[in-house]
């Protein structure tokens, strides 16, 4: 397996060694590994623990009722608790359907990345961001709606002679006014199958009132975040007092793995920019633009156009196309580790 960055996937407790059971029912969860060879991912952060096997994903919560098969089914998982010396332990009657699910006797598809939204920022009446800076003794200007939207169309292409079998979607292909509501809606009604996710990948231009701030980040939601990922709508195929339970696993999972794709992305730009401009890190906030994207979203700031030097690298083609071959990179490198895993 690919690595995966130490800081957001914590394997400290579940490397523990195997204390003894805790009665004659209840085992260390550790022990499944004695019939299947499973991987285990540890969040110590959000206490949630995903078992992977084949292709098949089982999320739960140590002292919980309810978990997530291939981080879309629902199941009642009662029988996983963690002891007060930080061992995960397993019932007997929950180990065998852990087994179960995770080995039915026939190998189920993987979960795989089947789309990729790309949203490049503002549009039409709204220009973003517009820096005007003198070069060559004339005053040049750059809108943030223009550059962010050539360099997303750049990302697709890419994206889309990598990946012929996935649907790769801009929100815009030309100069046109979208809404927030519009693009996020746009990104929840596209279909999925069974296994199947989106990623929600938004672009923008940076400013600020300090003429020297420049670089590029990457945002996420925070953790603490919460969304709406599954309805109450008396439409529901769930049982509405289980609920909020699946819409915290669900939020939860999807807040590893948009951190885990905006560090892939930092990353990606990291290696394409080097020391042309300033890697100024992961960042966190509820952006309206990310925020009600039902799947993985990211949001990229790609420069300051308030920066007079950075301005210029941003009016060359070739800076733009190495920007986007830095998010392409990040983008394919987050799939490639995603997919292999599940």
């Amino acid at each position: 397996m690919k690595h995966i960055p130490k800081t957001f996937w914590l394997l400290a407790i579940l490397t523990l060694v195997c204390l003894a059971p805790l009665s004659a029912q209840d085992t260390n969860i550790l022990s499944l590994r004695e019939t299947l060879d499973l991987t285990y991912y540890w969040d110590a952060y959000t206490n949630q623990l995903t078992l992977a096997h084949q292709g098949r994903s089982l999320t739960i919560h140590p002292g919980g009722s309810m978990g997530i098969l291939n981080h879309q089914l629902p199941i009642s998982l009662p029988g996983i608790t963690q002891s007060n010396r930080g061992e995960i332990m397993i019932n007997q009657e929950a180990r065998q359907r852990v087994l179960d699910l995770l080995n039915p006797g026939i190998q189920s598809p993987g979960r795989r990345i089947s789309t990729i939204f790309i949203d490049p920022g503002h549009g039409g009446k709204d220009p973003g961001t517009i820096g005007r800076h003198t070069i060559n003794d004339e005053v040049q200007e750059l809108r943030e709606k223009d550059i962010v939207l050539e360099v997303a169309k750049q990302v697709v292409a890419l994206l889309q002679n990598q990946y012929p079998e996935k649907q790769v979607v801009l929100s815009r292909s030309d100069d046109t006014y979208l809404t927030l509501e519009e693009r996020t809606d746009m990104a929840n009604t596209i279909h999925r199958g069974p296994n199947e996710d989106i990623l929600y990948i938004s672009i923008h231009a940076n400013a600020s009132l300090n003429s020297a701030a420049r670089g590029y980040e990457v945002w996420y939601l925070p953790p603490e975040y919460r969304r709406e990922l599954i309805s109450e709508d008396s439409n529901s195929q769930y049982d509405k007092s289980v609920i909020p339970i699946l819409n915290t696993l669900l939020e939860e999972e999807y807040t590893v793995e948009s951190i885990l794709l905006a560090q892939s992305i930092l990353t990606g730009l990291d290696g394409t920019l080097g020391t042309l401009s300033n890697n100024r890190g992961l960042m966190q906030e509820e952006w309206y633009v990310v925020r009600n994207a039902r799947m993985p979203s990211v949001l990229i700031e790609i420069g300051f156009v308030t920066n007079r030097d950075e301005f210029a690298l941003l009016m060359k083609p070739d800076y733009l196309q190495k920007i986007s071959k830095g998010i392409y990179t990040g983008v394919t490198s987050f799939i490639a580790n995603f997919e292999e895993v599940y």
